[in-house]
Formats: structure tokens, C-alpha cells, sequence
């Protein structure tokens, strides 16, 4: 997590709310009120990770449940997965093997916790990125990030270090990617970034909230005061986290 998530000095704006078995906590005060008004949450799952277990699943599936009223949970998508195993130097053909494993693991965990959790079927839906890259507000989000790589050093200095640090997550301490791999591992998280930015338009929806396990770094930038590469009005994000184990 080093890098990748806000420091642990951060001292986040708004309160944080118990409940369910989980701390949420919005990043800014117009992120609670989107919580708070509850209309869309979209749940972001990362494939090949163990945190996301079936049984974390159904919890934040009945967590989401009992606060919005209509649920997304996606994650990404084969090709998208596969940027991070290029990013750590595997051949394209076995990154997109080892990619194609993560994702079907997530997929039957994400059915399986869906069917255990027994939501309103008409409040739910299960998706992957691919699903949104051909629509209109999904291709203008991402020409905003990428002119936000280009015009603002701090942004891309940001997104740089946070890649980085994913990458090397099952390396040896002492690698660090090259200039090509690092590209190859930048394009899952341009990739993921345009739901952080305009979850309404592109799923259609009123107002929605990007609901994580951490609070990715660049988070000031996109929902911070004066955010330079600013989220539309109606997306927030939450950081939802287990409660700490009972002693």
C-alpha cells in the first residue's frame, strides 16, 4: 500500500460512520452528502486480490444494500488486468494468461457472493470496465486524464509513484520498472480513473459514489479543495474499511 494509498498522517475532513462491519469514510463533506443521499455506489474490485474474498464480498454487497439505492459492482477487464503483469515484465501472451485467470476467479467470487447475499436483482448489477469504454462520457473522462498527464507534472508525478508502487508489490526490493513497463501498468489505472471522475454519466445515473477499501493518493486532486482535475458534482468517493477486529 506504501505509495499507492493517501499517508497515514492524512487526516480525512469528514467523520467516519460505523455500521455493518465497516468504517466509511467519505473524502470531503460533498462526498458525505452523496453518501448520505444514497443513490448509486459503485463498488471497485481488484482482480488477483486476496482482500476480496467471497465473505468480504456479501459484506460490502449487504453494507451497499442498506445505504444506495441501485448497487454496481465491477471490476476490470482481462486486457486491463493484463497491463499490470506487463508492467512487471512478463511476455504479453503469459500476462494476459495470468490476467484471464484473475479475472475468472473474480467473476465466479463476485457471482457467488451476489447469490449469497440475495439482493434485489433489480438494485444490482455486475459488470467490468470493458462494458463502459465505448460510451461517450467514458472516452471524454479519459481525454481529460490524459490531458491532465500532460499539462499537470504534480498529477502525473502522482500517478507515476502509485503505479509504481503496485508494481513492485511482488518483486524483489531492489527492481523498479522500466519506462515501457511502467506505460504498460499506468494504463490500468487511466483505465479505472474516468469511475472516479464520472460514474453519472457514464452508467446514467443521478449521483454516485466510488466506494474503495483505501483512498488512493491522487484523491486531492480529484475531489480536494480547488482540485485541479476536478470530479463532476455528483460523484464522491468513500473509503470503506473493515472495523478492526475485536480484542
Amino acid at each position: 500500500m506504501h505509495d499507492w494509498a493517501m499517508p497515514t498522517t492524512w487526516t480525512p475532513s469528514v467523520a467516519a460512520h460505523r455500521g455493518d462491519g465497516f468504517v466509511a469514510t467519505p473524502f470531503s463533506e460533498r462526498c458525505a452528502g452523496l453518501v448520505e443521499t444514497g443513490h448509486h455506489v459503485f463498488l471497485g474490485i481488484s482482480p488477483g486480490n486476496g482482500y476480496f474474498s467471497e465473505e468480504r464480498l456479501v459484506a460490502l454487497l449487504r453494507w451497499a444494500a442498506a445505504r444506495f439505492t441501485r448497487i454496481e459492482i465491477a471490476h476490470p477487464d482481462t486486457g486491463t488486468v493484463a497491463c499490470t503483469y506487463l508492467g512487471r515484465g512478463y511476455e504479453p501472451r503469459h500476462a494476459r494468461a495470468r490476467a484471464h485467470r484473475d479475472v475468472r476467479q473474480t467473476a465466479n467470487r463476485v457471482s457467488r457472493a451476489v447469490a449469497t447475499a440475495r439482493l434485489d436483482p433489480d438494485r444490482l448489477h455486475v459488470a467490468q470496465f470493458r462494458d463502459f469504454y465505448d460510451t461517450p462520457a467514458y472516452r471524454a473522462a479519459r481525454e481529460r486524464i490524459a490531458r491532465a498527464h500532460r499539462e499537470q507534472p504534480a498529477f502525473h508525478a502522482t500517478c507515476t509513484r502509485m503505479v509504481t508502487a503496485v508494481l513492485r508489490t511482488t518483486m524483489p526490493a531492489e527492481w523498479a520498472p522500466t519506462a515501457d513497463q511502467l506505460a504498460a501498468g499506468a494504463e490500468y489505472l487511466d483505465s479505472e480513473l474516468p469511475f472516479l471522475l464520472d460514474t453519472p454519466a457514464i452508467l446514467g445515473v443521478p449521483a454516485s459514489v466510488f466506494a474503495y477499501r483505501a483512498t488512493p493518493a491522487l484523491a486531492g486532486f480529484l475531489y480536494g479543495p480547488d482540485a485541479p482535475l476536478p470530479a463532476v458534482d455528483t460523484q464522491g468517493f468513500v473509503t470503506v474499511e473493515p472495523l478492526p477486529a475485536a480484542r
